[in-house]
């Protein structure tokens, strides 16, 4: 019996959310999961003329003071906007295209999952 809780299906499960939940508010996906060695893209989006990486962290159940955006540490982000630049020189955008960094919070509660978006961290 498998007690520990199977991360990459809560990550993956929450990254479809949100990705439904930025098509439902006007966004269009580019990217999602784009990998180099140094870091990952979890969901690169388009609104407005505007390029948002997206970094997706989920827990499946709310504890105060351990919110999922939490663990998007100074670190972390970073790492994100790194991998970011990274992504504008492959895809051929320029680096000063307007673009900004956002952090979607989730929690996979089966029968209501909450989204809070943090935009341009």
């Amino acid at each position: 019996m498998n007690i520990i809780p199977d991360r990459s299906k809560t990550g993956f499960d929450a990254e479809e959310l949100v990705a439904k939940h930025l098509e439902n508010n006007g966004f269009h996906i580019i990217d999602r999961n784009w990998r180099k060695p140094w870091g990952e893209l979890d969901i690169v989006a388009e609104k407005d003329k505007i390029l948002h990486f997206i970094e997706v962290k989920a827990s499946n159940k709310l504890s105060l003071g351990f919110e999922p955006f939490r663990r998007a540490d100074h670190h972390k982000m970073a790492k994100v906007a790194r991998t970011a630049e990274t992504w504008l020189m492959s895809h051929k955008y320029p680096l000063d295209t307007p673009r900004q960094i956002d952090i979607a919070s989730v929690i996979m509660d089966p029968a209501n999952p909450k989204i809070e978006i943090f935009e341009n961290i």
